[in-house]
């Protein structure tokens, strides 16, 4: 699901003088829900004297968010960044050689003070990569891997992956693995973790070929990724099974597909309308429609930071009708204004205790603030697609063997709900070939949590839990 500021899938000026040409890297800590993150800005001036921008966020090792516009007027910063709905307002002061301003995302503000990147500045977070989590493979490897790059027959796409396969000369059943939503690298690296990696490394060992493939736009993939929808990514994983087919150590007959949270929309939708995929393993994947699943993750994520469950009922009636009405809308000024009207509305109803702990909102002046951020965010190609998706009839055409798992303390996919539409889905279509399986006590990563919050997700040192790993192996030895 998408990554809310908290846990930013996805999230120096040297001489100060305005007139002059820019291009200057600045850096600063955004403390958002008690974690520290590091974000830096890259500014531009362009020839014609415009300006453009872009952000890196190296803890997530996300690199070069372009920001949508970029506008400095005197010592006046503002930028806005549509791929993310976030913005960002300072003003550079040049004699402490500083911007000092504010990010605001998903309706609320952090301070986001900047100074000129400077690895030596004591006051910023320094680059270089934290060390591994302990479950990150690590060479030599006891089986072969290859970094490829081929292209897209269809999409004409160019796509970097890495293939691992066992060292005995053979044909292997093919595991393709399908990324969660955001930009993801191919081995969906989050929070320092690589679960993408270690689910590979697990599976070749025990004597699987696993491919994992940057998304298009992403590292070595071409493509772009902000004007994509879920429909992009499937057609992308069709690309890499008609690849997959050209390799001489694949079984054909065994490609499958696991995918994880959208990932897991993905690869049914995938294996809906291809026959040749032999199976396909669902990790905390959607089993109902995506604006309930969205309630159910606002809820879920609320409770994890204190919010309680009054305010919470006060606040979902708004959330849902805002995001029909922004993703159904073809208007996105017409959105903006009834958006506007249905939270004022929201607001003068509601006890203003609750208001602020859903919204941050304290006053009327902050609606336009709050309602532009969410038009923003779900007026965007994919989350129209994404939000208006129903996966049930989709998995009710899938006749390959499926696992579906997920952790009982997800908090982004909840579990009940997901599952049992999952399971639902695939008996209506007559599919008997389903094991739907419920780890109690993990989260959306399947790590075992204390906190259960997704700020704790970097906080934990395994990437995977081995008894989901082994589970996993386990039911593809049974049914290959």
């Amino acid at each position: 699901m998408k990554k809310i500021i908290f846990s930013l899938i996805l999230l120096v000026f040297l001489n100060l003088s305005y007139s002059q040409s820019l291009n200057s890297v600045w850096s600063g800590i955004l403390n958002a829900g008690g974690q520290k993150i590091e974000l830096r800005l890259h500014l531009i001036q362009n020839e014609d004297k415009t300006y453009s921008s872009n952000w890196d966020v190296p803890i997530q090792k996300a690199i070069g968010i372009v920001s949508s516009k970029t506008d400095l007027v005197n010592s006046q910063l503002n930028i806005e960044i549509k791929a993310i709905a976030a913005s960002y307002s300072g003003k550079m002061n040049a004699e402490a050689n500083k911007i000092q301003g504010t990010w605001t995302q998903a309706g609320h503000d952090f301070e986001l003070n900047m100074e000129p990147y400077l690895t030596s500045n004591p006051s910023i977070i320094e680059s270089k990569p934290p060390a591994p989590k302990p479950q990150t493979p690590k060479p030599p490897f006891s089986y072969l891997s290859k970094d490829i790059i081929y292209e897209g027959a269809k999409t004409k796409l160019t796509y970097g992956a890495t293939l691992t396969y066992p060292t005995n000369p053979s044909k292997f059943p093919l595991v393709i693995l399908i990324t969660g939503s955001g930009r993801q690298d191919r081995d969906e690296t989050i929070f320092n973790h690589k679960p993408f990696a270690v689910i590979a490394d697990d599976l070749t060992k025990k004597g699987y070929a696993v491919l994992r493939v940057d998304d298009r736009g992403t590292d070595k993939s071409t493509g772009n990724f902000i004007e994509s929808t879920t429909e992009d990514f499937a057609q992308d994983v069709e690309e890499h099974i008609r690849y997959a087919k050209t390799l001489p150590m694949i079984d054909t007959n065994k490609i499958g597909l696991c995918g994880h949270s959208e990932g897991g929309l993905i690869a049914p939708l995938v294996a809906s309308r291809n026959k040749s995929v032999a199976f396909i393993i669902l990790m905390a994947g959607p089993g109902i429609k995506i604006t309930e699943l969205m309630a159910l993750q606002n809820e879920a994520v609320l409770k994890s930071v204190g919010v309680g469950q009054n305010e919470i009922d006060s606040y979902l009636p708004l959330y849902k009708n805002l995001m029909k009405l922004v993703t159904q809308s073809t208007d996105q000024k017409m959105a903006i204004e009834k958006s506007k009207e249905l939270t004022s509305q929201w607001f003068k109803s509601t006890n203003k205790d609750f208001v602020l702990a859903t919204t941050n909102i304290s006053t009327e002046a902050d609606i336009d603030k709050y309602v532009g951020a969410m038009v923003g965010q779900l007026s965007t190609k994919w989350w129209k697609y994404f939000a208006n998706y129903d996966p049930q009839p989709t998995l009710q055409k899938v006749k390959c063997p499926v696992l579906a798992i997920n952790g009982g303390a997800d908090i982004q996919s909840v579990a009940d709900q997901n599952l049992k539409g999952i399971q639902n889905s695939l008996l209506k279509g007559g599919n008997k070939k389903a094991t739907i399986m419920k780890f109690d006590g993990l989260n959306h990563l399947f790590q075992k949590c204390t906190k259960c919050s997704v700020n704790e997700y970097g906080e934990l040192e395994t990437t995977i839990e081995p008894v989901v790993l082994e589970y996993i192996s386990n039911w593809l030895k049974n049914i290959i």
